[in-house]
């Protein structure tokens, strides 16, 4: 009989328990899963989008692991912590995501004309800070 966990079936659901955004600022997090669809409540922002994250409140190391990654991992890999859903329709954050992947994509393309393994961009190391009445991700 399969197991379905040995099937290696990728979900693009995103788990945990929700949390305020306001709740994550100034705090160092990964982001392991972005989703951008139209709002069911139109109003909120210029694009009438929203952006749904979920989030590791990860434990960072002060120093890399062999794979250049500072945050504590399970023995497969994945990212140790509590995992939590949040909800934004700052177009800010909204843009800066599209933003990276993008650029991630760029950087690939010049990796691998030199040969080089292609990154991944989640998870990615991030921190929400609110500047003004704006979000952002640095």
């Amino acid at each position: 009989m399969a197991r379905f966990s040995d099937l290696g079936v990728q979900t693009d659901a995103i788990v945990g328990k929700g949390i305020e955004i306001e709740d994550l600022f100034d705090k160092r997090i990964l982001i392991e899963k972005v989703r951008i669809d139209q709002s069911k409540f139109p109003g909120k922002n210029a694009s009438g989008k929203v952006m749904q994250m979920q989030v590791v409140l990860a434990t960072f190391n002060a120093d890399p692991d062999p794979a250049g990654d500072y945050f504590t991992k399970d023995q497969n890999g994945v990212a140790i912590g509590d995992r939590r859903c949040v909800f934004t329709a700052s177009d800010n954050l909204m843009k800066e995501i599209e933003m990276a992947e993008s650029a991630i994509v760029r950087e690939n393309a010049k990796r691998a004309e030199k040969g080089l393994a292609p990154l991944n961009l989640y998870p990615i190391d991030a921190t929400i800070v609110k500047v003004g009445k704006c979000f952002h991700l640095n």
